[in-house]
């Protein structure tokens, strides 16, 4: 079999990459598969969300919907977290921390632990302070990840942002999370939604996927 690779355009704050996660997990283990990460931005720079009760009330009903089609957990901490006065979601720092920890060969484990962060334990990824205490518990080299996180904040992160918006627009999709697969000089999406709260379906799939690539 040969080797693909899968690219999957994500954002820490979407509910519905999280609910993606175990699948895309599925996709990181499989032997024959290679993931590229692609941090979206959604809620970076002029797109920072300042919550309201509207949006608020829309990431609940969508929360619920996902915990049921998933199982995935949110946590008490983080029903809290969405009832603060003045909450606000920042892409720009998570998305600064996954790129300084991929650096180290982290980048999956700083998402992984950031969505749970902010999902589980209801913590504010937008604050350093928060990131830096998850680039310790993953076991990242802490001087080199400070030093990292300063470079790609200063240039990395916004050309990573916006190169993943073209790599989106691009592509014809629109939303988070989108997984494509480049086939000749088209890219096609791959179905994640079809497959959610449904891992063995998914791995079935996912070698048909290789098996069609060999």
């Amino acid at each position: 079999m040969s080797n693909i690779t899968l690219h999957y355009i994500y954002d820490p704050y979407c509910g519905w990459c999280y609910a993606a996660a175990p699948l895309v997990e599925i996709a990181k283990q499989h032997p024959s598969i290679n993931i590229e990460m692609h941090g979206g931005g959604m809620l970076a720079g002029d797109a920072r969300l300042h919550l309201d009760d509207n949006f608020r009330q829309y990431i609940l009903q969508s929360d619920k919907r996902i915990a049921s089609m998933t199982g995935q957990v949110f946590g008490d901490d983080y029903i809290k977290m969405l009832h603060e006065p003045n909450l606000v979601m920042d892409s720009t720092p998570p998305q600064t921390a996954i790129l300084a920890a991929t650096k180290q060969g982290k980048g999956f484990e700083m998402l992984k632990a950031i969505q749970k962060a902010h999902y589980i334990s209801g913590r504010h990824i937008k604050d350093v302070d928060v990131l830096l205490y998850l680039a310790k518990d993953i076991g990242l080299d802490v001087p080199q990840y400070l030093s990292h996180y300063s470079e790609c904040e200063q240039h990395e992160t916004p050309a990573h942002i916006g190169s993943s918006k073209a790599l989106l627009a691009q592509s014809g999709a629109s939303g988070f999370p989108t997984l494509l697969i480049q086939q000749q000089d088209k890219w096609l999406r791959v179905p994640l939604q079809n497959y959610l709260g449904e891992p063995s379906k998914w791995q079935q799939f996912l070698d048909s996927l290789v098996t069609a690539a060999s």
